[in-house]
């Protein structure tokens, strides 16, 4: 009996020692778990390689941080991205992990930078907006596997801090000046996937159409006026945040987007008024450019007398 007892204890710990360390192994991993699936959800929504360089998950806490998600350019353009997002501070509510919706009440992202890349036809951001309508498409095609019932975050509170947007690669603007730069202070956005909770490609979706709103709305008399109107008209094509639910609050106070209208109108006034401008230098142009041949045959005209004598000077006594 003795040897049978001993024999089940053995079996016993072996047992927990397993689970333990099937444990050890599964929270050791996790960190790489949700890196991986931050990178597919960036990479199905942009179609182009998103990457981040740390992921670090206190189950124990209930914290969450990220470094370095780099939302990559499409192809053929030399900046060095479209999109980077260098810190992200996360609490989460413990109990929810259990759950298919992590419910989170702030998110705080500190450090973006976006490159509006002119040096392709379309534009890198035509190009990323273009890959986030099919993404928003209802006929688009059926999330990949690796997307599908996974986790989904519902968030009360997402801060995007310290936004910087700049120009590159744009026609009589980067050689002369130098990359155009706007910074956004602040953005807030408010009860994001309540109704309906988001996956990772969502908010890498959002976190992009939001960037870009405050960028068309703080960037009017600062950026190209005809870049402005590429964005709003790319924007416009996408789901506004108001139809998701979602209210985002500018560092002023101002919701985002109520003024990118009158901002792209302004815009777009801008560029008549400087193709009105356009045409008129190059009608001044063409005038002194006639005046210039008229007063050159005028010469030549008066050079060909002097070679063959001038009627006036014959005539003089």
């Amino acid at each position: 009996m003795k040897k049978v007892l001993i024999v089940l204890v053995i079996l016993v710990v072996l047992f927990i020692g397993a689970v333990v360390g099937l444990l050890a192994l599964g929270l050791s991993q996790i960190d790489n778990l949700v890196k991986a699936a931050i990178e597919r959800g960036g990479t199905y929504a942009t179609q182009v390689d998103t990457t981040v360089t740390s992921v670090d998950v206190g189950l124990t806490s209930g914290t969450f941080a990220m470094n370095g998600l780099t939302i990559a350019n499409p192809a053929g353009f030399d900046t060095d991205h479209f999109l980077v997002l260098n810190d992200t501070d996360v609490a989460f509510d413990l109990q929810s992990i259990q759950t298919d919706t992590i419910v989170i009440p702030t998110v705080t992202v500190n450090g973006i930078d976006v490159i509006l890349d002119k040096g392709g036809d379309p534009s890198n951001y035509n190009t990323i907006l273009n890959s986030l309508k099919r993404f928003e498409s209802s006929d688009k095609p059926k999330a990949a596997p690796d997307n599908q019932g996974g986790k989904k975050v519902a968030i009360d509170s997402l801060v995007l801090e310290d936004i910087n947007v700049r120009v590159a690669n744009y026609p009589g603007v980067s050689l002369v000046a130098g990359d155009v730069a706007v910074n956004i202070p602040k953005v807030e956005l408010q009860n994001i996937g309540r109704d309906e909770p988001m996956t990772a490609a969502q908010i890498a979706n959002l976190i992009i159409k939001t960037v870009l709103t405050a960028a068309v709305e703080a960037g009017g008399g600062i950026l190209p006026a005809d870049m402005l109107i590429d964005l709003g008209n790319g924007l416009q094509g996408l789901s506004s945040l108001g139809e998701m639910g979602i209210t985002a609050i500018g560092d002023t106070g101002q919701i985002l987007g109520d003024s990118m209208n009158e901002v792209l109108e302004g815009a777009g006034k801008a560029v008549e008024e400087l193709g009105e401008g356009a045409t008129e230098a190059v009608n001044e142009a063409g005038k002194k450019v006639e005046e210039e041949i008229n007063k050159a045959a005028d010469e030549i005209k008066k050079g060909i007398g002097n070679i063959f004598g001038n009627k006036e000077e014959d005539e003089e006594p």
